[in-house]
């Protein structure tokens, strides 16, 4: 059978009880793997070895256009409607639904509230629907950063993420190291110390 040319589709998904749900534009199947890595621009899929991420089991799916690629349909105001959690730097947010304790994604920068028109963007008869997005701040902003846990990607077969690991297209980084050492170069074979598969 020969592959699929990659290309953007619209891929939903949800916390456990569907209190949380949004949309993430994804290029399928994943183009990028370790012999044709992404740029820092381009969507990534990973894993990391830190503490938080370790202990969530956080299978993070940053999309290519922080702004367009990614619109939270419920609810509207995360802030306010969804729990969250800081650490480090406290520059991003971890939003877990309060009802179920799913979280589906980690918002650093601004957040903003706009009427989308889903018809074409998602292929559905949603029409426009108001929805909440990064503010983007232009080329120099590298406050914005967005990410969804791609175990919250509802089931579709062209994002395995066992087929992604096997096949050596998510990246792992090492963010363990110590300030004063030399950050590890990216893996796509295996995680690095202290991180998951």
């Amino acid at each position: 059978m020969a592959e699929t040319a990659p290309k953007k589709q619209a891929c939903p998904g949800s916390c456990h009880c569907g209190f949380t749900q949004y949309i993430i534009l994804l290029t399928l199947p994943q183009p990028f793997s370790s012999s044709n890595p992404p740029q820092p621009t381009q969507q990534q899929i990973y894993r990391c070895n830190c503490t938080t991420c370790y202990k969530l089991n956080l299978f993070h799916v940053h999309p290519a256009n922080l702004r367009e690629d990614f619109m939270l349909l419920s609810p509207l105001d995360p802030d306010q409607d969804l729990s969250t959690y800081q650490c480090y730097d406290k520059k991003r947010k971890f939003y877990f639904c309060p009802k179920c304790g799913v979280r589906c994604l980690t918002f650093g920068g601004v957040g903003e509230t706009e009427v989308v028109d889903l018809t074409e963007l998602a292929g559905t008869k949603d029409g426009k629907r108001e929805v909440w997005r990064a503010k983007w701040g232009g080329e120099s902003d590298t406050t914005t950063y967005v990410s969804v846990n791609g175990t919250t990607i509802d089931y579709r077969e062209d994002f395995d993420l066992r087929a992604l690991t096997e096949e050596k297209r998510v990246q792992y980084f090492d963010d363990r190291t110590e300030p004063e050492e030399k950050k590890k170069e990216v893996r796509w074979d295996r995680p690095h110390y202290g991180g998951s598969y």
